[in-house]
């Protein structure tokens, strides 16, 4: 993460720099077979999913655990941020 982002992200939030930190661009939860679910919430989410060729039906892909790991590290790597929804609650990652 640059020194720049860091500041704006530290400093008195701006309409765009709350955006960056309260808004998640995907939505992560555990379904009852065990697989996982993950949907798009925003636009840049969605053309964030695109543009990695990741094959989907209106904004939503299932995975296995191996998979979501794969795909939440491949996320933050590109600035992106997923809202996990658990049992306990909801984290933003």
């Amino acid at each position: 993460m640059s020194a720049d982002r860091i500041t704006r992200m530290t400093s008195c939030p701006t309409k765009s720099s709350e955006h960056e930190i309260q808004q998640a661009d995907f939505e992560l939860r555990k379904l009852e077979d065990g697989r996982w679910r993950l949907r798009a919430k925003t636009r840049h989410g969605l053309y964030w999913m695109k543009s990695a060729d990741l094959h989907h039906d209106d904004g939503e892909l299932h995975f296995s655990l191996m998979k979501a790991n794969d795909f939440l590290r491949r996320a933050r790597q590109h600035g992106l941020k997923t809202e996990y929804i658990g049992p306990i609650g909801r984290s933003l990652l």
